[in-house]
C-alpha cells in the first residue's frame, strides 16, 4: 500500500499534500476515473499556529470550488522553528477523504499492478 499513517483503515481512501495541482489531480482521478460524486468528498486542513486559519481555508476553498460545509473543522499544530519548509506549508496540509472499501482495494490493486 502507497501512502502513509491511513494503512490500518480499510474502508477510506485519502490523500495529503501541500500542493493544489496534486490535490486537484487526485480529484480528478476520484471523479472521473473512479466515478465518484465530488459531492461526497470530505476535506481535512492541517496548518501550523503561525497561519491564520480563514486565510488558509478561504485559500483552499477558491482552489478547489468547493463549499465550506465539505471541510472538517481545521487541526491547528505549533509552529515549528523557522525552517526550509515555511514557504511550503503556508497553506497548511490538505487531506482529501472519501469512504469506500470496494474502491479502495480496486485502487490499491492498481498501484500493485504499477
Amino acid at each position: 500500500m502507497w501512502g502513509e499513517g491511513n494503512k490500518r483503515n480499510k474502508f477510506s481512501i485519502r490523500l495529503g499534500d501541500t500542493d493544489p495541482k496534486l490535490i486537484k489531480k487526485f480529484l480528478e482521478f476520484l471523479v472521473k476515473v473512479c466515478g465518484i460524486k465530488q459531492y461526497k468528498l470530505r476535506f481535512g486542513l492541517q496548518i501550523f499556529s503561525d497561519a491564520p486559519p480563514r486565510r488558509v481555508l478561504k485559500f483552499w476553498l477558491k482552489e478547489l470550488k468547493v463549499p465550506s460545509s465539505r471541510f472538517q473543522k481545521v487541526i491547528v499544530t505549533p509552529a515549528r522553528s523557522i525552517g526550509t519548509d515555511k514557504k511550503k506549508s503556508q497553506y497548511g496540509v490538505l487531506t482529501v477523504n472519501y469512504c469506500n472499501k470496494k474502491l479502495r482495494n480496486i485502487i490499491c490493486g492498481m498501484l500493485e499492478d504499477m
